[in-house]
C-alpha cells in the first residue's frame, strides 16, 4: 500500500488533492493518504449549507466551509482531527463502509481503544451507555476506461476536536438526533485521545506505520 502524509491544513487545497489523486490514479496497488483541515466545516455533495452550518458563527470563528464530492452529513473538522482517504479497486465493495473501516478499527484496538463500526458508516467508541462517534466516512466511485474502476472512501478520526465549537457551529435537523436518542451533536461524539494517552503527532506516525511505507506523490500536489 502506498501511503502518503499531507502535511497542508488547508482545506481547499486538501480536497482539491484528493480529487486529483483519484481523478488521475491508475495503480493497482491501494494508496491511503492522511491529512489535517485547519477550522473548516465539510459539507457532503447535497446538503443545503444553510440547513447544517451557524453561517454566523463560522464567519465569527474563521471557519472555512468547503463542499466535498461524497454524500453524507457535514463534518468539523480542526486541527485535532485526523482524516484519511484510501483509495482501491475494490469498487464491489461500494457501499460496505465496514470493509474499508475495518483497518481503522484494527489500529485503534491494537493501542487498546475498543472501536468499533456503528450505524451505517461511523465508528464509534461505547462509554457504557451509548455508543459515542469518533469517526464518519463517505464513498464514491469512478470508471476509467483503460484500467477500470475505482473506490475512493474518507473518513474522519476525532483525536483531540474541540467538541463545544463542532457543538454550536453544526446544526443538523433536530429528527436526525432524536430518532437515534440524542440530545445535541456534541453529546453524541467523543474524542479518541479521552482512550489513548498519546500526542496527535504520535497518534499520525503511529496510523502511518500501521498501514505500510510512505511514498512520494509529486505528481499530483501541484494542484489549485
Amino acid at each position: 500500500m502506498r501511503v502518503y502524509k499531507n502535511n497542508s491544513t488547508d482545506a481547499t487545497y486538501n480536497l482539491n488533492l484528493e480529487d486529483r489523486i483519484f481523478e488521475e490514479y491508475k495503480d493497482d496497488e491501494e494508496f491511503f493518504m492522511l491529512w489535517r483541515n485547519s477550522k473548516s466545516v465539510i459539507v457532503g455533495q447535497n446538503q443545503i449549507i444553510e440547513n447544517e452550518v451557524d453561517l454566523e458563527f463560522a464567519k465569527e470563528h474563521d471557519i472555512k466551509i468547503v463542499r466535498r464530492k461524497t454524500g453524507g452529513g457535514a463534518v468539523y473538522h480542526d486541527l485535532g482531527n485526523v482524516n484519511y482517504t484510501y483509495i482501491s479497486k475494490k469498487v464491489s465493495e461500494f457501499g460496505n463502509f465496514l470493509v474499508f473501516a475495518q483497518p481503522v478499527i484494527d489500529f485503534l484496538k491494537s493501542k487498546g481503544v475498543d472501536a468499533r463500526h456503528i450505524g451505517k458508516n461511523d465508528i464509534g467508541i461505547f462509554d457504557g451507555v451509548i455508543d459515542r462517534k469518533i469517526s464518519g466516512t463517505a464513498q464514491r466511485i469512478k470508471k476509467d476506461k483503460s484500467t477500470g474502476e475505482y473506490i475512493l472512501h474518507h473518513g474522519t478520526l476525532m483525536f483531540d476536536v474541540d467538541i463545544s465549537i463542532l457543538g454550536k457551529v453544526l446544526t443538523p435537523n433536530p429528527s436526525k438526533l432524536s430518532d437515534k436518542g440524542i440530545k445535541s451533536v456534541r453529546s453524541r461524539v467523543c474524542n479518541i485521545s479521552q482512550y489513548l494517552p498519546m500526542t496527535i503527532d504520535m497518534f499520525w506516525d503511529e496510523i502511518c506505520d500501521h498501514f505500510g511505507a510512505k511514498t512520494d506523490i509529486s505528481e499530483y500536489t501541484q494542484c489549485n
